[in-house]
């Protein structure tokens, strides 16, 4: 009998999420493995990327339009303070810790929720403090928030 299959799925759903934050840190393009083909990520609807991207690749290409806003030169600290998993969902409370592309200290807090399915990661919800990181990250990069594009 395979290790893994003994584990309970919440053993398992932690250990997933763990292999996702492991593989991020490292800039893993392998990351990709880890989500379904018809997974999604919602992110903050004021966000200038704020919707449901659907799908593998736009999952993909959200992440890495992220790396973006940040001086990749310099470390980035995602610090994960908390964590509950349970049977198909994981919250992780977590602070990035970073430098803007424009120079400035960027620390950060989010609340994921993973939805898990078969093993991978089927949907991402993410919540941040999207104001402060519409000022800092988003602003410095001309792109103005979803909400100030509605007024105008």
């Amino acid at each position: 009998m395979d290790g893994k299959a003994s584990l309970s799925p919440i053993v398992r759903n932690q250990a997933l999420v763990d292999r996702y934050f492991e593989l991020l840190q490292k800039g893993d393009p392998g990351i990709g493995e880890l989500f379904t083909p018809d997974a999604r990520w919602l992110a903050p609807q004021s966000a200038p990327v704020g919707r449901v991207h659907e799908g593998r690749e736009a999952v993909l290409r959200l992440m890495a339009s992220g790396l973006g806003l940040y001086d990749l030169s310099r470390p980035m600290e995602i610090e994960r303070t908390a964590s509950l998993a349970g049977e198909a969902l994981v919250y992780v409370e977590m602070t990035i810790r970073a430098t803007t592309k424009a120079g400035e200290p960027y620390e950060n807090h989010y609340v994921m929720a993973f939805s898990l399915r078969d093993g991978r990661i089927a949907e991402v919800r993410e919540y941040v403090d999207s104001l402060y990181a519409q000022c800092l990250l988003f602003d410095p990069a001309g792109q103005p928030s979803a909400l100030d594009r509605a007024r105008h």
